[in-house]
């Protein structure tokens, strides 16, 4: 059985760019409540009201302990991808173990 990462209602912003990642100076921090992530939509609906007026680029959520919890793609200031998996590691990310649906 593989043990779910503790849900925590802080996570850094993180862009990253083709060599590097690095933590997102505008926007540091996303907060959400745990009803928040309950389902993609509502997950979506939050990040498309948080990043309207980010550039198009690829971002991730880091949870508090070092781990990505969720990565995805925005395009003109709307979320357009949630990725499922890691592309280095092939891993599924955290948050897709809170979705109900």
């Amino acid at each position: 059985m593989v043990k779910r990462v503790k849900f925590e209602d802080k996570l850094a912003v993180i862009r990253v760019k083709k060599t590097y990642a690095a933590p997102f100076l505008k926007y540091k921090y996303v907060y959400l409540k745990r009803n928040d992530i309950s389902t993609r939509n509502k997950f979506k609906g939050l990040i498309d009201n948080v990043c309207h007026s980010w550039p198009s680029d690829v971002y991730m959520l880091k949870h508090p302990t070092g781990k990505v919890f969720a990565r995805f793609r925005v395009s003109e200031g709307k979320m357009t991808l949630l990725y499922k998996t890691s592309p280095a590691t092939g891993n599924l990310y955290p948050i897709w173990d809170y979705f109900k649906e």
